[in-house]
């Protein structure tokens, strides 16, 4: 089984593919709290906790439980997101991507 942490390194490196994506993954911390990252361009931010300044470090930690992923379109714009493919549990997520979806460029 493959830990949230790689989870985001794996997400990273596909958002720094995709430079018309942002990736927005939803889930809880281990105290319960529920948390929100966005991901672009290779780049991760919280929107909803405080993090450790360290670059090379995940912001998903041992316990944190990553419940979906979704796919925006790049740049966000204020007036509305544009919905490129709806959130889902990380594994339909990497299993759609695996896929043929007409959303992925391969």
């Amino acid at each position: 089984m493959v830990s949230d942490s790689d989870q985001h390194q794996r997400l990273e490196a596909l958002s720094a593919h995709h430079p018309n994506w942002v990736l927005r993954c939803r889930g809880h911390l281990v105290s319960g709290e529920p948390f929100e990252l966005i991901l672009f361009r290779g780049f991760s931010s919280s929107t909803s906790h405080s993090t450790t300044v360290d670059a090379d470090g995940s912001l998903l930690q041992a316990g944190d439980q990553l419940e979906t992923i979704e796919i925006l379109k790049a740049p966000l714009q204020p007036d509305g997101e544009q919905i490129l493919q709806p959130a889902r549990a990380p594994e339909a997520f990497w299993q759609a991507l695996s896929g043929n979806s007409p959303w992925v460029t391969h």
